[in-house]
């Protein structure tokens, strides 16, 4: 799918206050702008160690 040019809606891990908990919500994000680019994450992975 093309997305050049438009604006698309992408999930987002959004703190409103600091130190409070991430809410996941939907945004819309504009087309980039002279000197900006958008990049598409497939996947992203968080590891705990606990000692």
């Amino acid at each position: 799918m093309d997305t050049s040019g438009k604006i698309i809606t992408c999930r987002a891990a959004i703190a409103w206050t600091a130190n409070s908990s991430l809410s996941i919500e939907e945004v819309q994000v504009e087309p980039p702008k002279a000197g900006e680019v958008r990049i598409k994450v497939n996947l992203s992975l968080l590891t705990f160690i606990y000692e």
